[in-house]
């Protein structure tokens, strides 16, 4: 069978502020599995903390993939909104959370340590996400660009709510405030969506490195103008450079197929009609403030 995944690239970057790079990240082309997470939290905590998150998130969802894991075999409780696979991702998530959250309290270096993760997993029929905190996934389908992930911070509630605007929130000294890492509390959800491919999707999973000095037009502008995920990749990081690199920036950009299209399945899972729904929710909010 022909790959889904055409080409994938990551690349990370320290920046000019910031002296250790706290980011980390994985693509494994064979898996169709990429991760990028956003450490934080003293010296070298938030450097531990994302490759823990990075290295735990692949080698448990790996093991349970290959090895088609029945649910009660995962950590904590399955969703039942999410299919079978969506519940490995989450459940690895969960796991990643709970060593990350015992270290922190164990270890006196490592207090206060935690970290955002966004997950992207490709297979032939479903595109699987998942994100904590406020590192990014991006879809440009048919050169129109959606988010894939929500925001966990004290600003994107507020806009959700509709007490602040995204140019207020851009602005606010709140803006890296989370509601949700990988470390902070004892249970954590991930936001998780489950949505079928199209030919020819292109993927940006990054940390707020990018977002903070990229707008989602511009990602969408530079996603379309170049057919090279690594050369993109490279193009983003120079975009940040460019805009004083206050922190460090981490870009994977994953780039599908031509894909055939199966026969339709009448039994899709809950978690694909939910995240049909929140998408479509979003547009008509944003229509209605417009």
């Amino acid at each position: 069978m022909k790959s889904t995944i055409a080409k994938a690239a990551g690349l990370t970057d320290v920046g000019l502020k910031r002296e250790i790079n706290e980011d980390s990240f994985s693509t494994d082309m064979k898996l169709g599995f990429f991760v990028v997470a956003d450490g934080m939290g003293g010296h070298l905590a938030g450097e531990v903390a994302s490759r823990i998150a990075v290295d735990l998130i692949n080698k448990s969802y790996k093991k349970w993939f290959e090895s088609d894991a029945p649910e009660e075999d995962l950590f904590d409780y399955p969703d039942q909104s999410l299919s079978k696979i969506g519940n490995y991702i989450q459940s690895s998530i969960r796991l990643a959370n709970k060593v990350i959250h015992e270290m922190a309290a164990e270890y006196t270096d490592y207090n206060g340590m935690g970290t955002t993760v966004a997950v992207l997993a490709v297979m032939p029929d479903l595109i699987i996400t998942a994100n904590v905190g406020d590192s990014r996934i991006y879809m440009v389908r048919n050169g129109e660009i959606e988010r894939l992930s929500k925001d966990h911070s004290i600003v994107a509630e507020q806009v959700e709510m509709g007490i602040m605007t995204d140019e207020e929130a851009q602005q606010s000294p709140l803006r890296h405030v989370l509601t949700r890492n990988l470390g902070s509390a004892v249970h954590l959800e991930a936001e998780v969506f489950e949505i079928e491919p199209s030919s020819n999707d292109r993927f940006v999973l990054c940390s707020d490195g990018l977002t903070d000095l990229v707008t989602d037009d511009e990602i969408q502008q530079m996603v379309v103008a170049e057919d090279d995920p690594e050369v993109l990749c490279q193009n983003f990081i120079n975009k940040a450079l460019t805009r004083g690199a206050h922190d460090n920036t981490t870009v994977v950009s994953v780039y599908l197929s031509d894909i055939e299209k199966s026969k339709s399945d009448p039994f899709k899972k809950m978690g694909r009609l939910l995240a049909d729904i929140l998408t479509s929710t979003q547009k008509a909010t944003k229509i209605f403030k417009s």
